[in-house]
């Protein structure tokens, strides 16, 4: 029988020590347990929308501590599940605040004023988007997307399905989320890796595409962001 019911690591507030690695090994028990795609994609939406927005970042480090401790079995369970998610539409996603819209302590804005993203590129807009005191530091951020485009390399058919994705994505200027630099960088790293660059190639083609200035401003910071992914 799967084991669902233990996918309860977090709730809307983070314990004071989460279990990660339990966390992480329930989610990949319940990827090879439950019989059919469509529940494994169900899965990673209850596990995505029951710590929500503010904390999809943990979500984020469930799929990297995967991606970076756990063997190939365990890797491929979790990127088939996401090559389902993406064929279907159904991507575990973070809102984020659409670009250009100022940065808030407040509830979430109305409609309009966030967009979804999926996991890596809720991780490329949190390093190049967000104001520098609350962005991804340049190590953080290359520590979380190798782990995660580790994880999802794992299946070939869920990398270039988000290969496929991303470039659609940075084809369309109009859906708001990301801002014309991001998109930029974001298609030297999906170009890269679509024609066979490493993770951290990748990852590093992302980063040496953004402007300068934002680069010197985030690699100077000392303070870490709140849920850091190491």
């Amino acid at each position: 029988m799967a084991r669902r019911a233990e996918i309860e690591p977090l709730s809307a507030v983070l314990m004071a020590e989460p279990r990660w690695a339990q966390a992480a090994q329930a989610l990949v028990d319940g990827c090879i347990d439950l019989p059919s795609d469509d529940e494994r994609v169900a899965l990673l939406a209850v596990v995505c929308d029951s710590l929500g927005d503010e904390l999809y970042p943990a979500f984020l480090r469930l799929l990297a501590l995967i991606g970076r401790l756990g063997n190939h079995a365990a890797r491929a369970a979790v990127a088939q599940a996401l090559v389902h998610a993406l064929r279907t539409g159904r991507l575990p996603s973070g809102r984020r605040s659409a670009w250009g819209a100022e940065a808030s302590s407040a509830p979430p804005p109305a409609y309009g004023h966030t967009r979804s993203l999926g996991p890596l590129e809720y991780l490329c807009a949190w390093h190049a988007q967000a104001d520098a005191a609350h962005a991804l530091g340049v190590e953080q951020f290359h520590v979380a997307a190798h782990s995660l485009m580790n994880l999802i390399a794992s299946s070939d058919d869920a990398r270039k399905l988000y290969c496929d994705k991303l470039l659609a994505d940075v084809d369309d200027p109009i859906a708001g989320a990301l801002s014309r630099p991001t998109r930029h960088a974001l298609r030297e790293l999906a170009l890269a890796w679509a024609a066979g660059a490493d993770a951290l190639d990748a990852s590093t083609r992302f980063v040496n595409a953004l402007p300068p200035s934002r680069e010197a401003s985030l690699a100077s910071r000392i303070a870490q962001p709140a849920y850091a992914l190491r």
